[in-house]
């Protein structure tokens, strides 16, 4: 089951869905950001074929919204998607927070998204931030039963969901022999994609660990730069490719860090600003939600990349968008 919004819903209830975001996000005619009418049109028009005037378009109460959303998946990716427009504001208004929840409650609709979501309305940042690294696809990736890693939690906090806390030459090897696959591979560029920009090896202290960096395969085999605004095409991508269940948590809560800065990083992204709203940045992530779901392949769960390691990148791709 995707968990991504804008997968089961269709162009045909994009009126009703359009109606319940500005039921909730329009207040007497203004939006609680300016960036959030521009994402919505932008959204619509790519994703569901449809213009609507966002300035104009009438709203409608949860209850009648639900008459016209009848299934689950299309409910929740709703929700999710009201929860995607909060994180464009800072700080969250209190009343914004209430309203999701009665409208999830109407909806019959739970998810992690609202527990993130009423920790940063009530600025409880801290706990916020581990709750979204422990549950989005960089924590699903790390072996949270394990004994020696609940043992690195417990010694290095946080950190130990993304980040190698402690080196480890075994995984370091794994990761530096990828220099040896043929020219133009998927590892021989991989490792490139390291060592051209001077990021470290999963293995080495302080690098992003083995469950980070699987998302940088992703980042070469679909294109996408390192750049605050590449990083959110990139979890973008995941999350409309993805049946991964942290994988729309993952771009969510990347919207909050890159956009707003309100959700922290420990990987210092939490410095960076208007990923999403300054240049084309709208644009981009439309895109990389499209691209997402036109994809063959989820880009997060039952894939080892490295048994590919040695394949033409070119040809990763083409299997990809066949």
């Amino acid at each position: 089951m995707k968990a991504m919004f804008l997968i089961h819903n269709t162009t045909a209830q994009a009126q009703t869905l359009a109606s319940a975001l500005v039921s909730v996000h329009r207040v007497d005619g203004e939006w609680y950001a300016d960036s959030q009418r521009d994402l919505a049109h932008t959204l619509f028009l790519k994703l569901l074929d449809v213009d609507i005037d966002f300035i104009n378009h009438p709203p409608l109460s949860a209850d009648q919204v639900g008459q016209y959303l009848r299934g689950h998946n299309e409910r929740r990716e709703l929700i999710e998607l009201l929860i995607a427009f909060e994180m464009l504001c800072r700080p969250i208004p209190n009343q914004l927070c209430m309203d999701i929840d009665l409208w999830s409650k109407q909806l019959s609709i739970e998810t992690d998204l609202l527990q993130l979501s009423r920790e940063l309305a009530n600025n409880a940042i801290a706990q916020a931030t581990s709750d979204f690294y422990r549950l989005n696809w960089i924590g699903e990736g790390d072996h949270q039963d394990d004994p020696a890693f609940q043992e690195l939690v417990r010694k290095y906090g946080d950190h130990s969901y993304g980040l190698c806390v402690e080196e480890d030459p075994v995984q370091f090897k794994k990761w530096d022999d990828l220099k040896n696959c043929p020219p133009h591979s998927l590892g021989r560029n991989l490792w490139e994609f390291y060592k051209s920009r001077g990021f470290k090896l999963p293995g080495e202290l302080g690098a992003g660990n083995s469950a980070l960096a699987h998302h940088d395969w992703v980042h070469l085999i679909a294109d996408y730069d390192t750049t605050p605004t590449g990083e959110l095409e990139v979890t973008a991508f995941m999350a409309s490719s993805s049946q991964s269940s942290g994988a729309t948590l993952g771009f969510i809560g990347a919207i909050s860090i890159l956009e707003t800065g309100l959700l922290q990083s420990f990987y210092g992204a939490d410095k960076f600003g208007n990923a999403l709203s300054s240049g084309n940045g709208i644009e981009r992530v439309a895109q990389a939600i499209e691209r997402g779901k036109s994809s063959n392949i989820d880009p997060l769960l039952g894939i080892d990349y490295f048994q590919y390691a040695s394949e033409p990148l070119s040809d990763i791709r083409k299997t990809w968008w066949e």
